[in-house]
Parts: C-alpha cells; sequence; structure tokens
C-alpha cells in the first residue's frame, strides 16, 4: 500500500483534491498495484491525463519534508489511510480522509461509545449549559465526547466531559497551530486528560471556508450518535446532522431549544432529549448500533 508520507504528496499536487485523490486509491486498491517510489505514483498519475493539475515534484518533496519534520519535532501523530491506526469508522464513509493529524490518543477514534455534542457558537445560556451538563453526564457513563473546538456549544462539551474527568475528542477545521489562543487552554487540558485534537490537515495550515464542513463529516462519522444543542437551520449544525443521517447514525435534539428555534421543521424525524433518561437510552442505542455492525463484520 502507499506510505503516508506519499499520501501526504499526493496531497500536495496542484489542482488535485481529496475526492478525486480517492478515486485514484481505489483504483490503486482495485488493481492492487504496487509502487516502488513517488516518482512511480507521478508517472502512473500523469498517464491518466487529469486536468487542470500541476505536478513540481521538487517542491512537492520540499513540502511534505517540511510537514514531516514538524509533526516529529512536536509529536503529532500522521496517520495514512492505510495504517493500522487509521479509523474503521472513516474508511466507510466515500468522502475519507487521506492523512489525519493527531494530538494525543489516536485510539479514541476507533471506540464504540463515541458520542458528539455540537451546536452554535454563540447559544443561549440555557443551551451553553446544557451541552455542558450532557457532556459531563456522557462522561460519566464512559462515553468520550467529540466535538469541534469551537466557541459556544462545543466548547461546554469539551469543557462538561473534563469536569467529569472524561476524555474528548475535538475535531479542528485547520493545523494545530492554527487553533484559536482562546481555545488553546482547553486543548491542552483535552490533551493532559488522555484526550485527542484531530485534523486532516497539516500542522501548519491555515483555516479555509470549506474546511468547517469537511471537519462536521469527521465529527459525525467517527461519532455513534450526534446530540444538537442548539443551532441554526443552515450552518456548522446542520452540515453535521446531514452527514449524521448520510452515515446512518443516530441524532436527537434538546426540547426547549428545538422549540425555541424551530429545528424540527427542518429535520422532524429527529428524536427529542429531554431528560436524562432520554439521554441514556439515546447513547445506549447508538453505541449498540454500532457494536452490532461491528461484530455482523
Amino acid at each position: 500500500m502507499i506510505s503516508k508520507e506519499d499520501l501526504i504528496r499526493l496531497q500536495l499536487i496542484n489542482g488535485l483534491g481529496r475526492k478525486t485523490i480517492n478515486k485514484i486509491l481505489s483504483y490503486i486498491e482495485l488493481k492492487n498495484i504496487k509502487f516502488d517510489n513517488f516518482s512511480d505514483i507521478l508517472k502512473f498519475i500523469s498517464k491518466m491525463k487529469i486536468k487542470r493539475i500541476k505536478i513540481d515534484e521538487q517542491k512537492i518533496l520540499e513540502e511534505s519534508a517540511k510537514i514531516i519534520e514538524t509533526c516529529k519535532k512536536y509529536k503529532i501523530q500522521i496517520i495514512g489511510l492505510y495504517d493500522s491506526k487509521y479509523p474503521y469508522k472513516l474508511k466507510l464513509i466515500e468522502d475519507r480522509p487521506i492523512v489525519l493529524y493527531v494530538d494525543g490518543d489516536a485510539g479514541l477514534m476507533k471506540e464504540t461509545n463515541n458520542i458528539a455534542i455540537v451546536g452554535s457558537r454563540k447559544p443561549s445560556q440555557e443551551g451553553y449549559e446544557v451541552s455542558s451538563i450532557f457532556a459531563e453526564r456522557l462522561a460519566e457513563e464512559g462515553c468520550c465526547i467529540v466535538s469541534g473546538l469551537a466557541s459556544g456549544c462545543d466548547e461546554a462539551a469539551h469543557k462538561g466531559c473534563l469536569l467529569a474527568k472524561g476524555k474528548t475528542i475535538a475535531v479542528i477545521p485547520s493545523g494545530h497551530f492554527y487553533v484559536l489562543k482562546s481555545s488553546r487552554s482547553i486543548y491542552n487540558k483535552i490533551i493532559l486528560n488522555g484526550g485527542c485534537i484531530v485534523s486532516e490537515l497539516p500542522p501548519l495550515a491555515k483555516v479555509e471556508k470549506y474546511s468547517f464542513v469537511d471537519r462536521n463529516r469527521i465529527i459525525a462519522a467517527i461519532s455513534e450518535g450526534v446530540i444538537v444543542i442548539e443551532g441554526g437551520l443552515t450552518g456548522g449544525t446542520s452540515h453535521t446532522v446531514k452527514f449524521a443521517q448520510k452515515f446512518n447514525k443516530e441524532v436527537a435534539y434538546t426540547t426547549d431549544i428545538c422549540k425555541k428555534t424551530g429545528q424540527t421543521l427542518m429535520f422532524n424525524d429527529i428524536g427529542i432529549i429531554d431528560s436524562f433518561e432520554k439521554l441514556v437510552n439515546f447513547k445506549n442505542k447508538s453505541c449498540k448500533k454500532t457494536l452490532d455492525k461491528v461484530i455482523s463484520q
């Protein structure tokens, strides 16, 4: 299989996007094609005559060397698509990440008790508190909380989990070096408490507009269920819900916030959580679905 170093290099080819790379990799897997080095991979891609790509091998090698050295220096793990540490749940989605960059315990992404809590960056006081309390209670139930390290509901979810000394996964839309200063304290606490920070972008990559939607598909994919605390009818929260439904994951809203925002008008087939009992039931149902799928495989 192609090494993680060469996967990084593939992503540095000008004009070659993730979806196209996945199609190329799927073909290589299907035909069981072997390569001796990156130059051979470039020759193979050149023969495909893909429009709008520009290959500068020397520049690619220099940029990839910088990424690899930076990760080594700051102990950020590089997990390629074919590595044993790569989460099986991400392999199941069509638009799978090619490479993951992870600070902390990468093994958490493979667990079958991950529950995502997402919502608005500017929630009401009630929404913020519910996010924190739900995360704390789920952590006490042995769940790992997944969120996006953004302000608002995400921040509350990570903090609530940490209050219960639970483990939490933060999926970020930038490289690790570009986490906002306001989130750096939570970042450090997550690592110290045995959690992890995940990105599909190299450490020095800045956030882009598309990065938020990309990040949300990973949150949905590595979680057994998604709880929406507070959020709009459009934007990041709705994208996460759509991804979760596409990936056949359980999704639920909280009652009071749901009534205030009218979100059930858009997602009226989604469950409601208005008590700790229903929260635990949601967790059990979500995790059982994933466990049953793993056993069947």
